[in-house]
């Protein structure tokens, strides 16, 4: 079956009143049966679920395995935190959302403009721990945040294993961070990490060390040598995919806190598809499903059977680094109100001078 994937400008339909609460289907057949009705998935997202070449082959995948004509409309998006927010203003506004799934629930902001969805009727082996935002995201990814690596320019003995490995002398002027680093490093105010006032001592002596900012998007700078070291990155999953490419560059986990997060994504309130984006989700959440993200996008959960993250994560407390959940996709914020103060701290230091 030629594929229907089709590049769209997506544009929201002004005016419209918010639509009745969804009726669930009753279980898998019947969200198949109904998914099938509305035949089209409207979804924009960046890389996330691998670009256009996951549109495509997820399409391909969902058509086969649940033998229906299913169309993903994909349109690319760059600033994510951007899109979720017009997104966000888009449900708010009784606009019809302009795409079918928000990637992640990045924040507690979101879920309230997404549909609570009782995910165990579709995939009945899911982990209530999967579930997260009482029933409006689910974690699809797990991705580590650490530290990116030239491993031709740093020799494997003299490799950083820690925060406190970062601050020696020899890597000053030779790391690059983000601007993101108050959403990534907040999690190291928690009492398991470093506590507030060692979090804000060494963000401040770590910005000492820092000869440049730049984006995810710019991991090529690392690779090129550049700089030697870049983060705290935005996952592992950037590193595992130019590493099957042969590229020279790896992972550090810091041992005194290494952060999972999780890629939680939801259907907004005013979803023009809301069959077909449950459908796309549950079909992600499936085995084959878990293995294409793996292959796209170098992710998979660690909650769902058969996981290779939950390999690496294994592997990682075993040479006793201390795996901890921060708050991106995992509601950990609703519990943890100072870290949005945690947040701007972190960044007004970070920034400042750079």
């Amino acid at each position: 079956m030629a594929l229907l994937i089709t590049l769209a400008a997506l544009r929201p339909v002004m005016g419209q009143n918010t639509p009745s609460a969804y009726v669930e289907p009753a279980n898998r057949a019947a969200l198949v049966s109904a998914a099938a009705k509305e035949g089209t998935l409207t979804l924009g997202a960046g890389e996330t679920f691998g670009g256009l070449a996951g549109a495509q082959l997820i399409q391909q995948h969902i058509e086969q395995t649940y033998h229906i004509k299913f169309e993903i409309r994909y349109s690319p998006v760059g600033g994510g935190g951007a899109f979720l927010r017009q997104v966000a203003q888009e449900v708010r506004a009784g606009q019809t959302a302009s795409s079918d799934i928000l990637f992640t629930a990045n924040d507690r902001s979101l879920p309230p403009v997404m549909q609570r969805v009782d995910w165990h009727k579709y995939v009945s082996d899911l982990p209530d721990a999967a579930v997260v935002y009482d029933r409006r995201a689910v974690k699809l990814m797990t991705e580590l945040v650490g530290f990116s690596y030239n491993t031709k320019l740093i020799a494997p003995n003299d490799v950083p294993h820690s925060y406190a490995d970062l601050l020696k002398p020899q890597w000053k002027g030779k790391i690059a961070t983000s601007p993101y680093q108050g959403t990534f490093m907040a999690f190291l105010g928690l009492s398991n990490a470093f506590g507030p006032p060692r979090m804000l001592d060494f963000v401040k002596r770590f910005n000492g060390q820092i000869d440049g900012i730049m984006t995810c998007g710019d991991i090529d700078r690392v690779v090129s040598g550049e700089f030697l070291i870049f983060g705290l990155d935005c996952g592992d999953h950037e590193v595992r995919l130019r590493q099957r490419k042969g590229e020279p560059i790896a992972s550090i986990y810091p041992r005194e806190a290494t952060e999972v997060n999780y890629i939680s994504p939801g259907i907004p309130l005013t979803a023009a598809h809301p069959a077909a984006a449950r459908l796309f989700i549950t079909y992600l959440l499936t085995p084959e499903g878990q293995n294409d993200l793996w292959e796209l996008t170098g992710q998979d959960s660690d909650l769902m059977r058969g996981s290779h993250m939950a390999k690496v994560i294994a592997d990682l407390r075993r040479a006793h680094v201390n795996i901890m959940t921060g708050p991106q996709g995992t509601g950990l914020d609703e519990r943890y109100p100072q870290f949005a103060d945690f947040e701007r701290e972190i960044t007004a230091i970070i920034m400042q001078g750079h």
